[in-house]
């Protein structure tokens, strides 16, 4: 009874805001208020069908399951999930859509065959000046959901490549080049993986997982999940 007061107390004097809207949000509310979780532009894809985000990805015969949870547009508010989680220090935003994500993918089975989530890494420069790598966030709210084990260690980011926030496609995908790196291929020999990522526009930084993962490990079977993607690019 004394924790619901202060509880109650501390609602009243430092109010919690919704991310999208800032409106006070009510009790048993988190992060977002109820009529914007409403509204979430969902990409409602198929996830264990050819879908737009597959699409993307249709050339790698590793790739066999793909899908995004929302859409991303910059001048959308929700966009404001996204940013304020990779530049505002609020990691529990995107741990929280990753969770609401994985709540209703569930029933899909698009996590049946999977064996291990890998998030897509951060060199160490931008995480240690981030303080986290949101990928990380996303694939632990995942496994809070499904159970699976996280690696943090096997894919690896070798180059500090430059922010592709104002490239173009060609930029981007020039940019990703033979960044990433693979430990212990052995481990993952024969295995579906999960990998994560927030947000995928041309595909690229993905691409360039896929063919280290798939290079090293011939027969690895991969599906991919992002928080958010755009509608075309």
């Amino acid at each position: 009874m004394k924790l619901e007061i202060l509880t109650d107390i501390a609602m009243l004097l430092f109010p919690r805001c919704c991310t999208v809207c800032g409106r006070k949000l009510l009790k048993g509310e988190e992060l977002i208020c109820t009529p914007c979780q409403r509204q979430l532009p969902k990409t409602t894809f198929s996830p264990t069908a050819l879908n737009p985000m597959l699409q993307r990805f249709i050339g790698s015969p590793a790739v066999r399951h793909a899908t995004s949870y929302i859409y991303y547009e910059r001048q959308n508010a929700y966009s404001r999930l996204i940013t304020e989680a990779k530049y505002g220090d609020r990691p529990d935003i995107i741990r929280r859509l990753a969770r609401m994500a994985a709540d209703e993918l569930l029933p899909s089975g698009f996590f049946n065959a999977i064996d291990v989530i890998l998030p897509v890494p951060l060199s160490a420069r931008r995480k240690r000046h981030r303080g986290y790598n949101q990928s990380e966030w996303i694939a632990r709210g995942i496994s809070n959901v499904t159970g699976l084990p996280v690696d943090v260690g096997c894919l690896i980011r070798r180059k500090d490549n430059k922010t592709q926030t104002t490239m173009n496609r060609d930029e981007r995908w020039q940019n990703v080049q033979g960044i990433f790196a693979l430990r212990h291929p052995e481990s993952l020999a024969g295995k579906t993986i999960l990998l994560v990522d927030d947000v995928t526009t041309t595909g690229a930084t993905l691409m360039s997982c896929i063919d280290t993962l798939s290079h090293a490990v011939p027969d690895i079977q991969i599906s991919l999940f992002t928080l958010a993607c755009t509608r075309k690019e």
